[in-house]
């Protein structure tokens, strides 16, 4: 029980009113917040897509930022190809530092629609979380994707666990229709597909 005082008004002693609390209990008079939410197009190459699309609700916004050279053009049919374009990515100086973990990812016709820094480690490792990386593909609706990683030291062979994340990828890409095309290892002079 509470007790609430009542003002004085002129030469008359306060009084003390007695009031019951009444405990809190949800009811149809409870006010509903609803939240406002960003309408969202989905792009795909640069044109909107299909109907189906545009009513899905993604889980993760992915946003795309592509660089002065990035080039809608380009097609990726070698493995030179991939390797000259993620040179440019990477740069000399990033190769040399500490171990990066990147995906290309590209559409049907073999378009490149981004590259996606996964990790950036230290000199020997970097982490990789397959779970992101698939969903990032399918948020940019991928069909095929490739790896690649840089090896500070030089070396050119391919570890047991650059095989079992490469096998991995394989695996759950194939769930989705996402293929992975290709895994590479980048150094500063040379690169080796495995």
């Amino acid at each position: 029980m509470t007790r609430i005082l009542t003002g004085i008004t002129s030469a008359k002693k306060a009084t003390v009113k007695k009031q019951s609390v009444k405990k809190y209990t949800p009811g149809p008079a409870q006010k509903v917040i609803k939240y406002k939410g960003e309408k969202e197009v989905i792009l795909i190459n640069g044109a909107k897509s299909s109907t189906e699309l545009k009513k899905a609700v993604p889980a993760v916004k992915v946003r795309v930022s592509r660089g002065k050279s990035y080039d809608p053009n380009v097609v990726i049919r070698t493995s030179q190809n991939v390797t000259e374009y993620f040179r440019k990515f990477f740069t000399i100086n990033k190769v040399e530092g500490q171990e990066r973990f990147a995906v290309m990812y590209l559409s049907r016709g073999l378009h490149v629609i981004g590259i996606y820094m996964h990790s950036i480690g230290s000199m020997t490792s970097a982490t990789v979380e397959s779970k992101l990386i698939m969903a990032t593909a399918m948020q940019l609706a991928a069909e095929n994707m490739i790896t690649c990683h840089n090896h500070p030291s030089g070396s050119l062979t391919a570890s047991e666990a650059d095989k079992k994340l490469a096998t991995l990828l394989s695996k759950q890409g194939d769930l989705f229709g996402i293929r992975l095309l290709d895994s590479l290892i980048i150094t500063k002079t040379n690169s080796i597909s495995y």
